[in-house]
């Protein structure tokens, strides 16, 4: 119940739950808060830990995410989740939530991840690590030699604040660009009622009110915008246009009200509205752990560009925007698609069966992702074969004196080599060649209906599949971190925090 609901140890001792479980049975005896943070708790994370590693023994490939966080008493700490397959089954668990001692640099962070995936004995297994843009997090993994792929929704999150212009600095002086300008003093004036109806008893008194009046079915509240979490712009905005005639008879009636939105300025924030509303579904879409996401990545921001081009902005400003969320898409994203830096996302679409070449923008980019998943296989092919080479290189070394050694020995090193990289290509057309997926189809399902048949190719397909396309379930942990370390129990000690993290995700 304590790890499972977030409750303090001290809940053992409040008169409250004592006369319930008092009632309920009177010959239970309620284990103190000693018992519990001492012997129960730690003999039940050894048992769901020595679980956790029978699952991690049997996982061929796992993926990694991690992220740093603050609590309330400023420590900082450092979680680990892992990601891989269980038969058709894809799993996450929490490895652990660290505090940090010392200065959050890459060597320490190396030094915290490499021991923790060492401890799991699972450093051999990562094929990726995802994190967010922090440039010591990024700079450890790859120290650590293995492959860095970054958080789509971190991503999708600075192309919206940037093209809104979202900086710590709201200042307008006349050497701001005239656009610019006016969308920075709506959000302003946005910000600005937002927080008058939520510091104002009278005002939100007034506005469930006239809700009511209105024949309101769902009593709204405002939202108001953090830079810091994903789509709050979006969400302010689409609730202030929710609450607009309520809003505008409220702040009519009241003398202590700010400014009201002008008319022009209500037409720019609905214009906005569809613009934004888009990379909400893509965060929400992208940032699941209950199925494969990294091969959405490139068919769905393909869909977010073609999304934005078919929009037909009523407002300068909104044209504007939607120039601007265009232009900040393609510099992100840009990369996406190619080989260089961060070939899983391609690999991985290529891969799923729903998507294959059509999935790719650029024809150049499918037909590399191709040449490079069929390498692949050729060299899974190749190990097979390692055998059958070995023996005939003894062969030849047995016989030093037969003249014949040295081309008998590149004809079979040439024909070992032609037959992987042929019967690779046959097996990728052959793949290329199978119906597409419907949308909705598992594609878990799909390949382990299919492992005989394309073998080795699903190997490949299931090592890319288990990687999140977002940092998402570090951060996650973080809201559970967050309701552990509450101003109830700020005095638990790291060690508890972390058994009681990851207790509740993985029991």
């Amino acid at each position: 119940m304590i790890a499972e609901d977030l409750q303090p140890l001290s809940i053992v001792e409040n008169a409250g739950f004592r006369n319930m479980i008092e009632l309920l049975d009177s010959r239970y005896e309620i284990p103190s808060r000693r018992v519990l943070g001492r012997t129960i708790i730690p003999n039940m994370f050894s048992f769901v830990q020595n679980k956790v590693k029978v699952s991690l023994n049997n996982a061929e490939h796992v993926a990694i995410t991690t992220d740093i966080w603050t609590s309330i008493n400023t420590d900082s700490y450092l979680t680990l989740t892992t990601h891989f397959l269980s038969e058709t089954v894809l799993k996450t668990f929490v490895l652990c939530t660290k505090k940090l001692e010392s200065n959050q640099t890459s060597l320490y962070l190396l030094e915290i991840m490499t021991n923790e995936l060492n401890n799991w004995n699972i450093f051999h297994k990562v094929v990726a690590v995802v994190t967010d843009g922090g440039a010591n997090t990024k700079a450890a993994v790859r120290l650590m030699n293995l492959s860095h792929l970054p958080c789509i929704a971190h991503k999708l999150n600075l192309v919206v604040q940037k093209a809104l212009q979202l900086s710590d600095d709201e200042g307008v002086g006349p050497e701001n660009n005239s656009d610019e300008g006016d969308l920075k003093l709506i959000l302003k004036k946005c910000r600005i009622i937002v927080g008058f109806f939520k510091r104002s008893e009278v005002g939100n008194r007034l506005l469930v009110e006239k809700q009511k009046q209105l024949g309101s079915s769902t009593i709204l509240k405002l939202k108001q915008d953090i830079r810091t979490r994903w789509n709050s712009t979006f969400f302010m905005l689409e609730r202030l246009i929710k609450l607009k005639e309520p809003i505008t008879i409220v702040m009519i009636t009241l003398k202590e009200a700010p400014s009201n939105l002008e008319s022009q300025e209500w037409s720019i924030i609905e214009d906005m509205i569809p613009l934004l509303r888009p990379f909400n579904n893509l965060t929400v879409e992208l940032s699941a752990e209950q199925y494969p996401t990294i091969s959405k990545v490139i068919p769905l921001i393909r869909g977010l560009q073609f999304s934005l081009n078919s929009k037909s902005p009523k407002t300068r400003l909104g044209s504007f925007i939607k120039g601007k969320l265009l232009e900040h898409t393609t510099k992100r994203f840009d990369g996406i698609e190619k080989q260089a830096l961060t070939p899983q996302f391609s690999r991985a679409t290529l891969l799923d069966p729903r998507c294959k070449k059509v999935a790719f923008g650029v024809t150049e980019n499918e037909n590399d992702a191709e040449a490079s998943v069929v390498s692949e296989i050729a060299s899974l092919m190749g190990n097979v074969s390692n055998t059958e080479q070995a023996t005939v290189q003894i062969d030849v070394i047995e016989d030093d004196d037969n003249v014949w050694n040295f081309l008998q020995s590149k004809v079979t090193t040439v024909q070992s080599q032609t037959t992987s990289t042929s019967s690779a290509t046959a097996l990728m057309k052959q793949y290329l060649n199978m119906p597409h997926l419907d949308l909705k189809c598992d594609v878990l399902t799909y390949w382990n209906d299919h492992k005989v048949v394309l073998a080795p190719l699903i190997n490949i397909a299931l090592k890319y599949c288990i990687i999140p396309a977002t940092s998402v379930p570090s951060e996650r942990i973080f809201s559970k971190a967050g309701q552990i370390l509450s101003a109830r129990r700020n005095r638990l000690l790291p060690k508890n925090v972390d058994m009681l993290i990851f207790l509740n995700k993985n029991l």
